[in-house]
């Protein structure tokens, strides 16, 4: 059986390895990238060490914000799942507080009006003015006790009702910042994922049509490469925003990893979801960026579509499949243009 000195020592082996590889890749040792890396050296969660070891051997600077996507991926549920927890301690506390105020002022109340109820009889029994001012005395002592006592309990009511607002606030804001990017601000793979299937549903209960676009910014890994990361977050960023700024009312952008984004278009068909692309790849194309600071030219940002509609027999795998297929056409033939699932030649064929 293994003691507390022997996890204490296996602890410190780890810590020893974990530390100067964060060093050495400047991330700095806060509590949520030290699971991260100490995780990474024990070597136990293997999609975790796969995509380190991913961005390691492609010289990837651990930003930030590639520092909090790497823990939210990995361990953000367990966050999630902690808050949920605490939010629903505080509400039962909460709600105790206000029942034993309740039953604090229930037993008070019962025993005002018996105390009411002597008082009644005594007064009957009075023969004297002094008696009688003391009997006053005394139900005016206990009918101020009476009032405070109410008027405490409102005021812990409304501020038990304004905790428990602010509870169920902040575990909104939680559930929103779960499907959402945090570089990009559209929506997240998981947000993405949740809406295919519920249109997916929809189409199969009452065939309403959707369509969907994939698009993938055009040599980003040499935009990278030459004008360092941050600079391609800022790209990343500028095209999140232009997905937001040009699509409308229900449409569903998202980043769905990378430098690859994808829109849901509801009750949209295939040749109007092109023409949606079209006017994304349009005025993504006739930007020219410039670097802030500098002001040098970044020249323009460009990107490749694949559109698919869905079909009767599709399943999400083989919508997907027929959008991912187009859009690496529209790589293959010249990039910076449009292709749909109509352009893809079925296997066979010339």
């Amino acid at each position: 059986m293994e003691t507390f000195d022997d996890e204490l020592t296996t602890s410190l082996q780890i810590a020893r390895r974990a530390i100067p590889k964060m060093t050495q890749r400047k991330v700095p040792p806060t509590p949520d990238n030290y699971r991260v890396w100490y995780e990474y050296c024990i070597g136990c969660n293997e999609q975790l060490a796969e995509k380190i070891n991913k961005l390691i051997s492609s010289d990837n600077v651990f930003t930030p914000e590639l520092n909090q996507e790497i823990h939210k991926k990995y361990f953000g549920k367990d966050k999630e799942k902690k808050l949920v927890e605490e939010v629903q301690r505080q509400a039962s506390k909460i709600l105790k507080t206000i029942l034993d105020d309740i039953l604090s002022t229930n037993d008070l109340a019962a025993d005002y009006a018996n105390k009411l109820k002597d008082y009644s009889s005594t007064l009957d029994d009075a023969s004297h003015l002094s008696q009688i001012q003391d009997i006053v005395q005394d139900m005016i002592k206990d009918t101020n006790q009476m009032a405070e006592s109410t008027v405490r309990m409102k005021e812990n009511f409304q501020k038990a009702t304004t905790d428990a607002e602010n509870l169920r606030e902040q575990l909104n804001i939680t559930a929103r910042e779960a499907l959402i990017d945090a570089l990009t601000g559209l929506n997240n793979r998981k947000a993405f994922d949740k809406r295919l299937r519920e249109l997916h549903g929809a189409f199969e209960e009452d065939k309403t049509p959707f369509s969907v676009i994939m698009l993938d910014i055009d040599f980003f890994k040499k935009f990278n490469d030459k004008y360092g990361h941050k600079i391609g977050d800022e790209v990343l960023q500028f095209v999140g925003s232009l997905l937001y700024n040009t699509l409308k009312g229900r449409d569903f952008p998202a980043r769905y990893g990378g430098e690859e984004f994808v829109i849901l278009l509801p009750a949209t068909v295939l040749d109007n979801a092109c023409i949606v692309a079209e006017e994304i790849r349009r005025r993504m194309s006739e930007k020219r960026l410039k670097h802030v600071r500098t002001g040098e030219g970044l020249g323009r940002i460009t990107a490749s579509f694949g559109v698919a509609e869905i079909a009767l027999d599709d399943t999400i795998d083989s919508l997907l499949e027929r959008a991912d297929k187009a859009l690496y056409l529209a790589k293959d033939s010249g990039r910076n243009n449009v292709k749909s699932e109509k352009d893809v030649k079925p296997k066979g064929t010339d």
